[in-house]
This record gives structure tokens, C-alpha cells and sequence, in this order.
């Protein structure tokens, strides 16, 4: 329990640290504004979505979290006229919480180890996969 404790305290040291870091050089001022509710339901998205206990599920989380967006943006309006309808910017967005809010359900229904266990699983079906046995 000493070895946890102490592990849970010195990476709360290192996080506050990179917090405080992170809020002064590359923010230049800590506002209020930067740390608001969506910032931080992102971030909790970016780790269920990635993957519960996983460091490489943060980086899968991450990554579709960012991309996710970019790419509604690029093919919402594609979609949108290939079915006949009109899509603005404000339908991306409202496209973008949408599928947040339905994959972080699916994900904590169905897989709670995200994205990373998802990759694991296909990696090691493609490791034998002309061969099954």
C-alpha cells in the first residue's frame, strides 16, 4: 500500500507540474477559459474512447479525438449531397457530439478496454491470418 501511495503522489507531483508548465509557456497566462468543462469531458472522452489501463489507448484515444472532427468537416458535407441534403458547419458540430456521446456508450458497454484492445485483438488475428491454427 506504501509503494502505491508514494507511486499516486509522485505522478500527481509530475502532472501538476506539467499542468503548471503547460498553463505558462505554451498558454502564455492561466485563464479560466482554457480549462473549461468541454476541454476536460475531451480529455476523459480521448481515455475511455482509447482505452481503460492502457498508455497506448491515451495516444488512440487522442489521436481520434482530434481526427474525428477534421474529418466530419471534410465528409459530412460530401455525404450530405451524395443523400440530397444541405450541411453547415453548426450540423458538423452537432454530427461531432453525437457520435462522441454514442461511441462513448458503446464503448463503455460493450469494450472497456477502447480502441487499444480493439487493435490488439485485430493484430493478432492479422499475425495468423492466412493460417487460422
Amino acid at each position: 500500500m506504501y509503494a502505491k501511495l508514494t507511486a499516486f503522489a509522485v505522478s500527481s507531483f509530475i502532472v501538476g507540474v506539467a499542468g503548471a508548465l503547460w498553463a505558462f509557456i505554451y498558454l502564455g497566462a492561466w485563464e479560466p477559459a482554457a480549462f473549461s468543462v468541454d476541454f476536460s469531458f475531451k480529455l476523459l472522452f480521448m481515455v475511455i474512447i482509447g482505452g481503460l489501463g492502457s498508455i497506448a489507448g491515451g495516444f488512440l484515444g487522442a489521436a481520434f479525438i482530434v481526427v474525428l472532427p477534421i474529418a466530419l468537416n471534410r465528409f459530412l458535407p460530401w455525404f450530405a449531397d451524395l443523400f440530397g441534403f444541405e450541411a453547415s458547419t453548426a450540423a458538423a458540430s452537432h454530427a461531432e457530439l453525437m457520435i462522441f456521446g454514442g461511441l462513448i456508450v458503446w464503448f463503455l458497454i460493450v469494450e472497456p478496454h477502447g480502441l487499444a484492445k480493439l487493435w490488439a485483438t485485430s493484430k493478432q488475428k492479422l499475425r495468423l491470418w492466412p493460417f487460422p491454427h
